[in-house]
């Protein structure tokens, strides 16, 4: 590049050091094999002024308070004339294209040198400034993520408590519901309280049914008939149970025992127990009819008495039923087996609608 000015001017010293520096890159560069074009620097002609192709400023220099940070290498040491001279360089790639290349030379007094490592002991003061708000906003965050977590982790475990919780509610659910109406099954379930399933004395309305001639027809019929007469049966019957807000207390194959007035007290035990039998009379002639078209003679016959028994759960870990035992509960099943079809027999005490007498009289 020429050292001369367009005017024919000798250039001032501080640009034939840049017009040195930034040749010396150029050819350095065309020596490597690099492409000018790769570094912005492909519009440069070589051999054309140097000051008609680049944008020179004086006086920027030396950058005091900046926010960049421009790497800098040393470039002469001229003892005679008591100067050195910094090259500093740096790409702006905001815009567009491959960005600008700006190179910045700073030449100051050899006198100046405590000034100069003063400059550059404040920009490395800056950098690690820098870098340390950096690594306190990196730790920062890390602080934020962990606990972030340690949040996760505690809504986890509660949605886990609360998974479990509502497993076992809905285990709860399925038992009571095997032999209590469902309203009453979720009124012990959402109270939370269970104590009531205990073994306890109350005054309740035992219920016995089974069909007549059934013994006869399974020991004739397939097996699969059988149970399909069966899941017809019960099907017909359990709900009418439980629209009585009766409690199932098991089946035996073709009978079914049901009792009032417990675990949840009711009013009238005995007149919902002869009610419930009125309807399950009827249902089940509706489906005797349908047996005879079939040649089956199968019959209903129904016992209902009252008195106290002992109840609560029975049997082991997985596998409890809620059961009534007492003589009330042999009674109706007596006076079931006693029936004739179509017939419902009752003991003297639910005819009459007589008072429960005192515990143990």
């Amino acid at each position: 590049m020429s050292k001369r000015s367009s005017q024919g001017s000798e250039a001032p010293p501080w640009k034939l050091l840049l017009w040195t520096a930034v040749a010396g890159l150029i050819f350095g560069l065309i020596g490597a094999g690099g492409r000018l074009e790769a570094y912005g620097l492909g519009a440069l002609r070589l051999g054309a002024p140097a000051v008609e192709q680049a944008a020179f400023l004086e006086g920027l220099l030396p950058l005091v308070e900046t926010p960049w940070l421009f790497p800098s290498v040393e470039l002469a040491v001229d003892r005679e004339k008591g100067r050195v001279a910094d090259l500093h360089f740096w790409r702006d790639e905001g815009g567009a294209g491959d960005g600008t290349w700006v190179l910045l030379l700073e030449v100051t007094s050899e006198r100046d040198a405590t000034r100069r490592l003063q400059q550059k002991a404040y920009d490395m003061t800056l950098l690690q400034e820098r870098e340390a708000a950096l690594n306190r906003r990196l730790e920062a965050a890390h602080a934020e993520l962990r606990a972030q977590s340690a949040e996760l982790a505690r809504w986890n475990k509660t949605l886990e408590e609360r998974v479990a919780a509502q497993v076992g509610e809905l285990g709860r659910m399925s038992r009571l519901k095997r032999f209590l109406a469902p309203a009453l099954a979720e009124l012990i379930v959402s109270s939370g309280d269970e104590s009531i399933l205990e073994s306890h004395r109350r005054d309740i309305a035992a219920l016995f049914c089974d069909l007549r001639g059934f013994t006869a027809f399974a020991e004739s019929a397939e097996p699969e008939e059988v149970l399909e007469l069966l899941r017809g049966y019960h099907a017909t019957l359990v709900p009418l149970i439980q629209s009585f807000e009766g409690t199932l207390d098991r089946f035996a194959g073709d009978g079914l025992m049901v009792f009032f007035n417990d675990p949840l007290p009711c009013p009238n035990p005995a007149e919902r127990a002869v009610r419930l039998a009125v309807a399950m009379r009827e249902a089940v002639a509706a489906l005797a009819a349908g047996w005879r078209r079939r040649g089956h003679q199968i019959g209903f016959g129904v016992g209902v008495a009252q008195g106290f028994a002992t109840l609560g759960q029975i049997g082991f870990e997985g596998r409890f039923d809620y059961s009534a035992i007492g003589t009330v509960v042999n009674t109706a099943a007596r006076l079931s087996d006693a029936a004739a079809d179509g017939q419902i027999l009752v003991t003297s005490r639910v005819a009459g609608g007589e008072q429960p007498a005192q515990q143990g009289s």
